[in-house]
């Protein structure tokens, strides 16, 4: 094997693997959350970890092809996917890239979800979610 045949080789690699990383990338996205569960009880404030598969983190405004970044609705049963999302104390937006967050709230039960939104805030179509959970804060 010469030199040629070795680059060649190399060049048949590189393809492979840049396909085989879009393919990843592309695969069936998921957004969830990392240590909290349905039905969890915790202490405010509390840490929310927000997990992510299949796609990137970046911050709005960023206009790169499979990423987003999060957004938690908390007790937010009814939401306009293809519309961008509102900014409330229900509608919290992570536009910074965020995977992580401090949430202080008051005792009582709520449901949280992620909403992973693009470079304008809006769900990717079809849009990615995370399960809806119910957490109790307590005193």
């Amino acid at each position: 094997m010469d030199l040629v045949d070795t680059y060649n080789i190399m060049k048949i690699l590189l393809i492979i693997s840049i396909f085989f990383a879009t393919f990843s990338i592309c695969a069936d996205p998921k957004v969830y959350f990392i240590n909290l569960e349905d039905g969890d009880r915790v202490e405010s404030p509390f840490l929310i970890q927000f997990g992510l598969s299949g796609m990137g983190i970046a911050p709005a405004g960023t206009d790169r092809k499979n990423t987003g970044h999060h957004h938690l609705l908390i007790d937010v049963n009814d939401i306009d996917l293809s519309k961008p999302i509102p900014t409330s104390s229900n509608h919290i937006h992570f536009g910074g890239g965020q995977t992580e967050s401090l949430v202080d709230l008051l005792p009582g039960n709520y449901s949280i979800q992620l909403v992973l939104g693009d470079m304008t805030h809006t769900p990717h179509n079809p849009p990615i979610t995370s399960q809806r959970i119910n957490i109790t804060v307590i005193d």
